[in-house]
């Protein structure tokens, strides 16, 4: 009996698995779906509109043309700034007495910050560009004395771009442009 109990067990046992190993359910899966995110871009031009032929042999009281400004060529909306810096040969200084030797006014639209950068406070869409920054430089008349003879006169322009949303000029530059106000 022992030995039929077993058998029985067994044989129940083996059709419960069988039956359980045929069994089917209905079921299904869906197609993935793939999502891409395609990053914008920031990217500048700095055009400076100057002809270095013509400003040679520079006279006190002379003036030469020189156009800047700076075009948006990413894909980002984008906040801009410029830094002009000059130098004289030999160290020479470009104020004296509150007159600056080589000047070149900042045009309306752009301010100058406590960090030496002038900022366009207002957003550059992409394929736009900026107004001029300057568009001269001037060389002022009796402030350019004898110490200036044979002297040159350099001036640097650097332009940069951030991307004008979810905060980066504040956190990059420490600047919110648009609560700059523009002269």
């Amino acid at each position: 009996m022992k030995k039929r109990n077993i058998i029985l067990v067994s044989i129940i046992t083996l059709m419960g698995l069988l039956a359980v190993g045929t069994m089917a359910w209905f079921t299904a899966e869906s197609d993935p779906v793939v999502n891409r995110f395609k990053a914008g871009t920031v990217a500048i031009e700095l055009h400076d509109d100057f002809d270095k032929e013509t400003a040679q042999n520079v006279n006190p009281g002379d003036s030469y043309k020189k156009v800047v400004n700076v075009e948006n060529k990413g894909t980002e909306k984008s906040f801009i700034r410029v830094k002009l810096e000059p130098k004289w040969a030999d160290g020479l200084p470009n104020e004296v007495d509150g007159v600056k030797i080589a000047d070149y006014p900042i045009l309306n639209g752009w301010v100058l910050h406590t960090d030496g950068w002038y900022y366009y406070p207002q957003i550059v869409e992409a394929g736009k560009s900026t107004p001029n920054i300057i568009e001269e430089v001037n060389f002022k008349g009796k402030e350019m004395t004898n110490d200036y003879q044979g002297k040159e006169f350099e001036l640097t322009v650097e332009a940069q771009a951030i991307q004008a949303s979810n905060g980066a000029a504040l956190d990059e530059w420490g600047v919110d442009p648009l609560k700059l106000s523009a002269k």
